[in-house]
């Protein structure tokens, strides 16, 4: 027993630093190149940053948001982002949660979803969530979503991480259709911002 009570100590520190070097250190991660397409982001109208220790990848958009007062094409919109992340040999990343701040506005009936998912490039596999909102609502937004499958890079291997949405609104049943909606850009900043967090590893 007292060689244990000796030995804890030394225990714990080591368990300690090894739970350090699971993350790249602070200021390895960073963003080589971003790229996005689709009709939830024209051309100008999205940003990408990295934390400092490289945990989280926001992206933030201008012109991002769908809604049932304009024409048939604009209840849905969509965005890919492509990113390629430049970071220390020795790791493997993949995406743990997605959180997303914004504003929806929905009349009885009608329906909001917006839905995440991601991939790398050249790699099988796809991790998915979709979230819901239901009318009558009308309120800023900010929500947190687990992916309940992890995709992870290749040890040693470059590629791209794609990171996808899509929002859509569906207005009330009826003819013609009753119940509007919109959701996408937030009131107070007027961005639709996502928070991609990263889970590293080593291998």
């Amino acid at each position: 027993m007292a060689i244990l009570l000796l030995l804890l100590p030394l225990l714990l520190q080591l368990a300690a630093r090894g739970a350090a070097t699971t993350c790249p250190p602070p200021g390895t991660v960073k963003i080589d190149s971003l790229s996005y397409a689709g009709s939830g982001c024209p051309s100008g109208t999205a940003v990408g940053d990295i934390s400092n220790d490289g945990k989280a990848l926001t992206v933030m958009y201008s012109r991002y948001y769908a809604t049932t007062d304009k024409l048939l094409a604009d209840r849905k919109r969509s965005c890919v982002v492509t990113v390629k992340l430049r970071y220390p040999k020795g790791f493997i990343v993949s995406v743990g949660t997605v959180t997303m701040r914004g504003y929806v506005k929905l009349d009885a009936g009608a329906v909001a979803t917006i839905q995440t998912w991601y991939y790398f490039s050249g790699f099988p596999g796809t991790a998915r969530f979709v979230r819901k909102f239901t009318g009558v609502v009308e309120k800023n937004f900010e929500v947190t979503d687990k992916f309940l499958t992890l995709v992870y890079s290749r040890c040693g291997v470059s590629r791209d991480l794609i990171l996808a949405s899509e929002a859509r609104v569906t207005p009330g049943p009826g003819c013609p259709a009753k119940g509007n909606g919109i959701v996408g850009i937030d009131s107070q900043d007027l961005s639709f911002r996502q928070v991609w967090n990263l889970v590293w590893e080593k291998c």
